[in-house]
């Protein structure tokens, strides 16, 4: 399956655990983990399937709630993982005390 931008997942839910975000999300019925962490060297997402049309190009990454919360990023696209990766300084910190609020992750091309 390869996907264009942009797309949607349903989060079913986010934990902090020490440095990270870790929780799952659903996407075409399938379950996926997500894991967020603070950046380390620049802001990147990895996906566990590919997505067509982009490289290391930047793309937006956006979570967001049913009350109207949301927090985004601009972020590199960094290839294939077995997680939803995301390092992102902006989207950490904002739903680190909060991750209950968010019900959805959507990737948009820039």
């Amino acid at each position: 399956m390869e996907l264009k931008l942009p797309f949607k997942l349903k989060i079913k839910y986010l934990n902090a655990n020490g440095d990270s975000l870790q929780g799952k999300a659903v996407f075409h019925e399938k379950v996926y983990p997500i894991k967020i962490h603070a950046e380390n060297n620049e802001k990147i997402i990895k996906l566990p399937f590919p997505v067509i049309g982009i490289t290391d190009n930047e793309i937006l990454a956006r979570l967001s709630g049913p009350a109207g919360v949301y927090v985004q990023d601009h972020v590199k696209f960094k290839g294939q993982s077995k997680w939803i990766e995301i390092d992102s300084d902006i989207i950490f910190f904002d739903i680190t005390n909060s991750q209950h609020k968010f019900d959805t992750m959507e990737i948009f091309v820039k």
